[in-house]
């Protein structure tokens, strides 16, 4: 029988389940597989390797920031009022020395400052997301948001968990901020391929159906993130589908034979690689 040689573990403290209401740091810091782990494969294994034992630290920049704004604006509300706030324009330069203590005291209680404009664009965003029609669908049905799964051996001694934004029956909506021009389906179709968008819906799918809930409709909200607030509602096709499921088995594959040797290489372990400009799947690669 073969011996675990490797050091890294993705052991989950929960059973096979579905949990409703798991505030976000609990989530995060389960040892489970996420799939943004997982999307690091497509890069190679030492960016796997670097992101999961996070040896750099993680940077988002502005546009990303608003997404997660929104996000918490559209699926947690009552959490968007507790943590974030918006700067009084009397507070707004820092370097007056009364403004720096009401910027203190908000770090101090935790809150994310933001300006009145950034609030705008939050309230516009979700006034088309709002608009969409799968959305007003379920809202009739009250579903639940920022829902937790855990699934137990996953793949072999791999536990792997994801959080699904929203919810409702065997219908899944999962929100993307986007720039603008984003939300044009045919724009989409190619960033969602970059992002990896078919992995995350594939790796969810299963594990949503590890924990009894069998997925037959999952709709990405796409949500523009500067005026006019464009939106659109993507169904991936089931061809793209059945390609991303091959890439996320050919994935753990991969992930499993790193994690017997222990060895985590970058693009080219071994020797060089010839490529050519004339050649599509260097192109693609």
């Amino acid at each position: 029988m073969q011996k675990w040689r490797s050091m890294m573990t993705f052991l989950s403290n929960r059973k096979t389940e579905i949990v409703y209401k798991l505030n976000d740091p609990e989530y995060r810091a389960d040892k489970a597989l996420s799939t943004s782990e997982l999307k690091k494969m497509r890069e190679s294994p030492k960016a796997f390797w670097s992101y999961r034992n996070k040896i750099y630290p993680y940077t988002s920049t502005p546009s990303m920031e608003k997404g997660t704004l929104f996000h918490m604006y559209a699926l947690e509300p009552d959490r968007f009022a507790n943590e974030v706030i918006t700067c009084p324009e009397e507070y707004s330069n820092k370097r007056k020395k009364v403004n720096q203590d009401w910027w203190k005291e908000q770090e101090a209680l935790g809150k994310k400052v933001i300006k009145e404009t950034d609030l705008q664009a939050i309230r516009s965003m979700f006034g088309a997301y709002s608009e969409l029609s799968v959305v007003r669908e379920v809202q009739l049905m009250k579903p639940q948001t920022e829902v937790s799964v855990f699934a137990k051996k996953f793949v072999k001694n791999i536990d792997a968990k994801c959080r699904v934004d929203l919810l409702c029956g065997d219908t899944v909506i999962d929100i993307k901020t986007t720039m603008k021009g984003g939300a044009r389906p045919s724009k989409f179709l190619w960033r969602q391929r970059d992002l990896g968008y078919d992995w995350q819906q594939v790796h969810y799918s299963k594990i949503l159906q590890r924990a009894g809930v069998e997925v037959k409709r999952w709709i990405f909200a796409v949500i523009e993130t500067e005026p006019p607030y464009e939106s659109s509602e993507i169904i991936l096709a089931e061809a793209d589908l059945a390609e991303a499921r091959k890439e996320v088995d050919e994935a753990y594959k991969k992930l499993l034979s790193c994690m017997r040797v222990d060895s985590w290489p970058s693009h080219t372990p071994t020797k060089p690689v010839e490529i050519s400009r004339f050649n599509t799947a260097d192109r693609a690669a």
